[in-house]
């Protein structure tokens, strides 16, 4: 829609364009509410999915205290270390391994391989053949005695383009180039690291040997063809016994129930003695407790970001700004205001205050599974509180809100002589569909697990995904700013057309004056000219 001409003081000396706009601030008050009022609801959906972010880290963090694997971490150690050393790869079944190594160690496959030294005096391998001079052009073929490929050498042609051809065609020959400047050779290698590997290089047409290319073959003997060359070898295995059980290992290092060895000298010949160790296995409780240690420090920072959240002061005179608003202020005051205007969102948010509860009580409830040992049902009984115990108040700590304290000596006796009680209290689990039984009967990473997805789609329901990028979504706070951009849409469809009115009032306005002065000037230009006449 085109704008209307405006026609701005010309007759009445009126500032046409500031009265305007004062009369549209009046107008646009209900419109600025309705900004504000999104940006705080923009403003408490980003806290919401901040709170989200923080739960699922707690959960990724808790989720391996669930499984039995974490408190099944076996260590091992080799009593002869310089000679065979191991470490743990997954969890082995036996307490120790004997492990005895044959004479020999393990050798890689090595691939067959030809070199070739040229005979031209060339400064570097991007030189044309045509710029040296006394060059024939000539072909010869590559190939691994039984797919093979010709390659073409023309005048135009350079070392490393030789070389590129060569390369080109490695996936039908199976042969490889590569150039070395240092003593002008190009090496023909095997794809294939085996005895049976194979290079045969055909043809032998004037102009061929100034590559140093000459017809032969590499293959299971040295020199068939008065080649320079290496034949390709078969791995070379390791023989070791393992509690007295023959195994052949390619490699020196190599795994075997859940740990891996790695063989760093051969026997000697007879009659000295043979090389071998023994590998003793048993529970890592460090990795046990630094993994207890490491959710208890996770589970610490996230209640305190999640109760500083719900704590912060409302301000309620400080709303959000409008650009207007903006415009007029320094940039210092803006950051100062709407650090006090984002505060408080959640204040007291019933979502969050609930999901604080029920971590809580998912750690500090007793298990009450089939078997459960007594002594050994609650985190306290294996030496982690909840809060400091206060001595005026005869309570434990409640102004740390929940916050869990670790007493290492305790923790790591729990591990040491009640390693299966402090596995079930993590680990246990319950197929039951009863949601109060089955709480009862999970162990508390379980419980705490479940209660923290329950939390985090309590709060993607309220505030959306917190991987969503965008400002409207299915969740309660994406249908209201949503709601709120349509009613903005509508309002300044409405104030534009509001605006356009006003302007063509005064448009109207000054058109009058306009013409009015016109007819006073010539009517004054009538008395006038009527008196001089006379």
């Amino acid at each position: 829609m085109s704008s209307p001409m405006r026609l701005s003081g010309l007759a009445s000396g009126l500032d046409t364009d500031t009265i305007v706009k004062d009369l549209m601030k009046a107008e646009r008050a209900p419109v600025n509410k309705l900004y504000k009022k999104k940006q705080q609801e923009e403003w408490k959906r980003d806290d919401y999915r901040e709170m989200n972010t923080l739960m699922a880290s707690l959960r990724d963090t808790v989720s391996s205290l669930r499984l039995q694997s974490t408190f099944l971490k076996k260590k091992v150690t080799s009593d002869n270390d310089t000679k065979i050393a191991a470490k743990t790869v997954g969890t082995p079944s036996a307490s120790a391994y004997l492990i005895e190594v044959g004479p020999s160690l393990a050798a890689p496959a090595i691939p067959a391989s030809v070199k070739f030294t040229h005979a031209m005096s060339v400064p570097n391998d991007s030189t044309k053949f045509s710029d040296v001079g006394g060059f024939t052009p000539f072909s010869f073929t590559v190939g691994n005695g039984t797919d093979q490929a010709t390659i073409n050498v023309d005048a135009t042609d350079t070392i490393k383009s030789v070389i590129d051809k060569i390369n080109g065609t490695s996936f039908t020959t199976g042969v490889k180039a590569n150039y070395v400047a240092d003593d002008r050779s190009i090496t023909l290698v095997s794809t294939t690291a085996s005895a049976a590997s194979k290079i045969v290089v055909g043809g032998s047409p004037p102009g061929g040997n100034i590559l140093g290319v000459s017809a032969g073959t590499v293959s299971s003997a040295v020199n068939d063809f008065g080649l320079a060359g290496m034949r390709g070898l078969d791995v070379s295995p390791v023989t070791v016994w393992i509690n007295g059980i023959e195994h052949s290992f390619n490699s020196n290092t190599f795994k075997y129930d859940g740990v891996e060895y790695t063989v760093k000298e051969p026997s000697p010949p007879s009659p000295n003695p043979p090389v071998y160790a023994t590998v003793s296995v048993k529970t890592d409780e460090d990795a046990i407790y630094d993994s207890i240690k490491g959710f208890v420090d996770k589970y610490n920072e996230v209640i305190d970001k999640l109760n500083t959240k719900i704590s912060e002061k409302k301000y309620r005179d400080f709303q959000p700004l409008i650009k207007e608003e903006k415009d007029a202020m320094k940039d210092k005051d803006i950051e100062n205001w709407e650090a006090k205007a984002k505060s408080g969102m959640l204040y007291h948010d019933p979502i969050i205050s609930e999901s604080l509860n029920q971590m809580r009580l998912s750690l500090l409830s007793p298990g009450k599974w089939s078997g459960v040992n007594n002594k050994f049902d609650t985190l306290d009984e294996i030496g982690i509180t909840a809060g400091e115990y206060d001595e005026n108040n005869k309570t434990s700590g409640y102004k740390e809100k929940g916050k869990l304290h670790i007493s290492e000596e305790k923790l790591r006796g729990a591990i040491s002589s009640n390693p299966q009680e402090v596995m079930d209290l993590f680990t246990k689990s319950s197929t039951s569909t009863d949601a109060t039984t089955k709480f009862n009967e999970s162990g508390l990473a379980d419980r705490l697990y479940t209660q923290l997805n329950n939390s985090i789609k309590d709060i993607s329901e309220q505030a959306g995904s917190s991987t969503t990028f965008t400002n409207t979504d299915d969740s309660y706070l994406g249908k209201s700013i949503s709601r709120i951009q349509s009613d903005i849409d509508k309002w300044e469809v409405r104030l534009k057309d509001k605006e356009n009115r006003y302007w063509n009032k005064f448009s109207a306005m000054e058109k009058a004056m306009s013409k009015m002065n016109s007819q006073s000037q010539w009517l004054a230009g009538q008395f006038g000219g009527g008196g001089s006449a006379k």
